[in-house]
């Protein structure tokens, strides 16, 4: 009976990730400008700030509200790699060195040109939060190892993108890996308020635990490029 039900098990999970892979792959689109996929991202609905049960809270959340998401959108499926940087900006400034690793060392200013290059923009904290949670409202059922790459796993380094497990969109590395870029100004930072900062989101493998979740968020000045900061696009429509 019990061999019966694992059996069971292993052909339900099979089943629900062909089912989701055949899910993205009619939401998925290359844009012909940087060779990366984005997939669309329907509108609706999700909770800001922490979630209950969430003991990781650090206390420079966004406040707890509904957020309304009212308009669809594209937005890329791994964060920007190196090759579709180089393709795009004929730049390398990252640290660490590897076609598919997360382009890092790259500021905001930077990351906003790559995108509009591609006919894209940097999300809104709300789209990437939205994005992030993967069409729930609860905290990940996953373990962060499986997830994401972070301090305890990564050996202080960026790895490939889309090595660890994606989230109920079929996107990668929405936390852990490198820290994204989003287009909202953003003051809060572990030093204190920076002027004219911006939000960055998602933690990095420099990261324990407590700051690879979604509802964490980082401020940094514009001109900021490290090595654990990258970014990924969205848009309203993908070149073709």
């Amino acid at each position: 009976m019990a061999k019966m039900l694992r059996s069971f098990l292993i052909v339900l999970a099979i089943c629900e990730a062909t089912a989701l892979s055949a899910d993205i792959a009619h939401r998925s689109r290359v844009n012909s400008k940087d060779g990366l996929t984005y997939i669309w991202i329907s509108p609706g609905t999700y909770w800001a700030g922490c979630l209950p049960g969430d003991a990781q809270c650090i206390g420079w959340e966004r406040k707890r509200a509904e957020v309304r998401i009212a308009k669809g959108f594209w937005i890329g499926q791994t964060e920007v790699t190196q090759a579709a940087y180089k393709k795009v900006m004929n730049a390398g400034p990252s640290y660490y060195h590897g076609a598919n690793l997360p382009v890092d060392r790259v500021g905001w200013s930077d990351a906003t040109a790559y995108c509009s290059r591609i006919g894209m923009r940097l999300p809104t904290e709300s789209e990437w939060e939205y994005a992030a949670y993967g069409g729930t409202t609860e905290l990940p059922k996953e373990s962060v190892d499986s997830i994401a790459w972070y301090d305890p796993n990564s050996n202080d380094t960026t790895h490939p993108v889309g090595t660890k497990l994606p989230n109920g969109f079929g996107l990668f590395d929405m936390l852990g890996n490198v820290w994204e870029w989003v287009a909202d100004v953003g003051t809060i930072d572990v030093g204190g308020a920076i002027p004219k900062a911006r939000v960055l989101k998602g933690g990095s493998f420099y990261n324990p635990a407590r700051e690879i979740r979604v509802a964490d968020r980082l401020g940094a000045p514009i001109d900021l490029r490290h090595r654990d900061v990258g970014f990924r696009c969205v848009g309203d429509s993908v070149v073709r």
